[in-house]
This record gives structure tokens, sequence and C-alpha cells, in this order.
């Protein structure tokens, strides 16, 4: 009987552990299972952390490419103004003016030889040469020349009483208007003769020169041009006459050259004004 109830005794204990190593063994895996789920929760943190800071250093990057660009953009644009702005300082300006026009046939073929070479020029016609030929006024102002005064009978005004010599520069100045729209503002005086004192009765400007082939004198179409091109600076007021065909020859083959040379030709008032 007491054996009976000592083998009873030993099973009920056995039973006990083993109920108990099951409940501890249970509960360590659950705190494995835990701690590995904690590790794996920690480890998907630090990679969304990682991610995000690729993606800030990505975006920095992108945001540094895109601010470095624009400035070598910046630099770019200004550089290119900056070389517009030189080169514009670096023009060799030179101007080309005629007097006594305008001739009925030697203007015109004046005219239409600095359309084809893109040129603008500047010329001081006499009053009693325009009627008749409004036409080549009116190309003149078209084609972007400046029209000045230089009398109405080329006279020396300067050997005229103040009312007198404005009489012969309006006189001119009306006609020039009345085709163009506009009043001369610049004067050559014939010969050069100029009275101070019209500076006080008159808005025009006097224009002499700086380059003067004499070329109505020679009327050599070489000899005109190799006086020019041997004389010529930047900043020159050339004096030629659109009366001689010789002269309107010379004056196409010293824009060839001049151009050649890298000058540009402007009219006088872009050379005073300037």
């Amino acid at each position: 009987m007491d054996t009976q109830i000592r083998g009873k005794a030993v099973g009920f204990v056995l039973f006990a552990a083993m109920i108990f190593l099951s409940i501890y063994f249970q509960r360590q895996q659950a705190q494995t299972d835990a701690e590995q789920a904690a590790a794996g929760q920690v480890a998907a943190e630090q990679q969304a952390e990682s991610g995000a800071g690729q993606q800030l250093g990505s975006d920095a990057g992108q945001q540094a490419g895109s601010d470095a660009g624009q400035q070598l953009g910046s630099d770019a644009r200004q550089q290119a103004g900056n070389s517009v702005g030189q080169q514009a300082d670096m023009e060799k300006k030179i101007a080309l003016t005629f007097d006594d026009g305008p001739h009925p046939v030697y203007t015109k073929l004046l005219l239409d030889g600095l359309r084809e070479r893109g040129v603008k020029a500047t010329f001081f016609v006499v009053g009693e040469n325009i009627p008749g030929r409004e036409d080549i006024i009116r190309q003149m102002a078209q084609d972007g020349h400046l029209i000045g005064n230089h009398t109405y009978d080329h006279c020396d005004i300067s050997s005229l009483s103040a009312e007198e010599a404005c009489r012969e520069l309006k006189k001119t100045s009306d006609l020039v208007e009345q085709i163009t729209g506009n009043a001369t503002a610049y004067v050559r005086p014939p010969f050069g003769k100029w009275d101070d004192a019209l500076d006080c009765r008159t808005s025009m400007i006097a224009v002499k020169w700086t380059v003067d082939p004499m070329d109505w004198t020679t009327k050599n179409t070489s000899q005109v041009v190799a006086k020019v091109l041997e004389a010529a600076a930047e900043n020159d007021i050339i004096l030629l006459h659109d009366y001689y065909e010789s002269s309107v020859k010379a004056a196409l083959e010293i824009v060839d050259r001049l151009q050649a040379e890298g000058f540009t030709f402007v009219t006088v008032e872009e050379l005073l004004l300037e």
C-alpha cells in the first residue's frame, strides 16, 4: 500500500515538473519572440531613417546641383552680356558724309550701294537741288540716313546777316520737313565757314569734318580712295560729294575697305551724341 502511494506521489511530482518546465519554456520562447520582434522593429526604423537620410542627401545634392546650374547659367548670361558690352566698346565707328546733293542719278546709285552694304550715312542737302527729286530725299529717310542742311543755294553764310543766314537754312529745312516729316537738326556750312553768332539764332548744330580727300577737285576714284584710307581713323568724319560719279564709286569702295578693317559706319549724330 505504501509502495503504491509513493509511486503515485512520484508520478504526481514528475507530472507537475513537466507542467512547470512546459510553462517555463513557453515563457522563454515568448520572450525570445518579443526580443526578436523588437529587434526587427528597431532595424526597420533604422532602415527607414537611413532611407530618409539618403533621400534627404539626394534632395540636397539635387538642390545643390540645381543651384550650381542656376549659378553657372547666371554667370554665363553675365559673361555673355559683358562680351556684348565689350564688343560694343571695341567697335571702331566712323561717319561718311556727303554734300551738295541730291543729284538725280549719282545720289540714287549711292543710296542703292549703301543699302546693299547695310551702311548709314549723313547727307547735307542743298535746298535748290530738292525740287523734282523729292523721291530721293524720301529714300534717304526711309533707309535710315541722317539728312542735314547745306543751305538753300550753297552760299557762304558767314558773309550774310544773321537774318539772311537763318532764312537760307530755314528754307531748306522746311523743304526736307515737307517730304520726310522731320526738319534738319544739323547744318554743314558751305566752305566750312560758320558764324558762331548763329548758334544763338538757330537750333541746328554745325558739323564740319576731319578727313577731306578733295574729291571735287580730282574726280579720280582711286586717288580719293587712297587719300581716305591713308587718313581714316576711329571717330573720323569723312567729307565726300554725291554730285560726282567718281566720288560715288570711291565712297562704295571706301566702305568695303574700311568694313573689312573692322570699322562700323554711323551717322554724325551717333558720333556727336555718344
